[in-house]
């Protein structure tokens, strides 16, 4: 054989390896660039909603107290509107961090589920062999908007994204597989994912899943066992059912009423004149803003999918269509609805995005298109990275200017050191009452009020201050000083005053 015959034979092997390096490379450089994406800076910026101060508190007090059971706030109250999943998660990362919980303690969770997310839906293409849907998709969902900023929140819906999307992916290996092993870990997802949320989680999981069985029986073979289908659902209550019934006990019947009731039923229905009720269209124009900046694409992609019968020939775009449009239909179903609930839709959307997207490029015979294709998608990473630079070092700061809290707190614990009690009079603020810390109480009914500061010993006093003027010529018993505004520790005029009153 001449040299140039033995070049020949080593052309195809080269390339393949050569194609396989690239590939490592890049998805190396995706993989970094997530991670800095979601976990850098996440301390840099005060708890800014009541949502995080909420969780913070619940953490520290689980960490303070060893009362790991019933979540409850710094004023002694019950905290009944979620179970209490996430911070157990906080509070472990809290008793890591050396029993305090920080900003970025209460965050972490939620970023790493944030990357569990991301790497599931990576993981679930590179093992169907599809290295450029892989990368496209982590991408996508990653850089979504509003996937970003709740992923580097301490909210629970990412985390509710995580797992839900951990249930769903070993539901179908377990189809595909024949396997009760994988249903099994399907229904302890499923779990985790009802103690994050409440049994609401059901309602993603498993019409998602039973649409998918239903659509796959059609083009391939896919198996449930009848055990399973006896095992998933008891794992779940297993996992989930002990913690909900003991809940219900302890607090005496409240649990039910509070979150199953006011929280669940309610929300769904729209039945509480305390939550604001939308159109059922609602999700569409929310879902069009906040999958930016690849909804263009995505809708583009689908056009293309649908024209073509991509539907028919790919079973990873079916299982992401099919994820998406379940979830979106089913919230959509309830009245209230909220823009944080809709991302369990997102890893779907990715899903089909990337699987579109590596099909349409694999039909291009012209190169100059191909190479346009990946200058967009670089394109939109690029405003993906300026996007966050302007919200990390311009618009965060801004917004912190207006609510922050630490520096008033610190000067109302001054005062006021513990265990003296702190008094927070038609106004509670969640972000206030984490770093006063324990002991914090919160009063609405002016008699309360009187009835505390006429009894013996130093009171100390926040309300807003449209309410001084009234609480002076109310409670008489006591002369009320005004010791610092909110306003003398913030840059930005805070969206509502508040006053540090002494009660002599």
């Amino acid at each position: 054989m001449t040299g140039r015959g033995i070049d020949r034979s080593w052309r195809p092997w080269l390339a393949f390896r050569s194609e396989r390096a690239a590939h490592r490379v890049g998805a190396s450089g995706a993989g970094l660039f997530v991670t800095t994406l979601l976990l850098a800076g996440l301390g840099h910026r005060e708890l800014y909603s009541s949502h995080e101060a909420r969780a913070a508190q619940n953490a520290q007090r689980m960490l303070d107290t060893g009362e790991w059971g019933i979540p409850v706030l710094f004023d002694g109250r019950i905290d009944l509107q979620k179970p209490p999943a996430y911070y157990w998660a906080v509070a472990v990362v809290g008793w890591l961090n050396g029993g305090q919980v920080t900003e970025w303690v209460v965050r972490l969770p939620a970023a790493l589920a944030g990357l569990l997310a991301v790497g599931l839906v990576y993981g679930h293409l590179r093992r169907e062999g599809r290295p450029t849907a892989a990368v496209i998709s982590a991408l996508a969902l990653a850089t979504a908007c509003h996937f970003t900023a709740i992923a580097r929140t301490a909210r629970v819906d990412v985390p509710l994204t995580s797992v839900i999307l951990v249930s769903l992916l070993a539901f179908v290996r377990g189809c595909r597989n024949s396997s009760i092993a994988w249903h099994l870990i399907s229904g302890s997802a499923a779990g985790l994912a009802v103690l994050l949320k409440g049994p609401v989680a059901l309602a993603l999981v498993g019409p998602t899943a039973v649409v998918w069985f239903v659509v796959e029986r059609r083009f391939g073979s896919v198996r449930l066992p009848l055990a399973s289908v006896v095992l998933g659902p008891l794992v779940v209550a297993a996992l989930a059912g002990p913690w909900f019934f003991w809940a219900d006990r302890v607090t005496d019947g409240e649990f039910l009423r509070v979150f199953f009731w006011h929280h669940t039923v309610a929300r769904f229905t729209g039945s509480s004149p305390l939550l604001a009720q939308h159109p059922t269209w609602y999700y569409l124009p929310r879902l069009a803003i906040d999958f930016l900046p690849w909804t263009p694409l995505l809708l583009g992609l689908l056009f293309w999918a649908a024209r073509t019968g991509q539907w028919t020939r790919d079973p990873a775009f079916r299982l992401g269509a099919i994820s998406a449009t379940v979830t979106v239909l089913v919230l959509s179903a309830a009245k209230f609805k909220r823009a944080d609930y809709l991302l369990p839709a997102y890893p779907g959307l990715a899903l089909a995005l990337g699987t579109a997207a590596e099909a349409w490029l694999a039909a291009r015979r012209e190169r100059l298109t191909v190479r346009r294709a990946k200058t967009v998608f670089l394109g939109l990473l690029g405003l993906v990275v300026v996007g966050w630079l302007v919200m990390f070092f311009i618009v965060e700061p801004a917004t912190a200017g207006k609510e922050t809290k630490r520096a008033f707190a610190r000067v109302i614990r001054t005062h006021a050191p513990a265990p003296h009690l702190v008094l927070q009079f038609r106004y509670e603020s969640h972000l206030l009452s984490f770093h006063l810390g324990r002991p914090v109480r919160t009063l609405v009914e002016w008699g309360e009020l009187n009835d505390l500061l006429t009894g013996p010993g130093p009171h100390f006093v926040v309300m807003p201050r449209e309410y001084v003027f009234a609480a002076q010529e109310i409670c008489t018993g006591r002369r009320l000083v005004e010791i610092a505004r909110l306003s003398d520790f913030t840059t930005e005029e805070p969206e509502r005053e508040l006053v540090f009153l002494r009660a002599e």
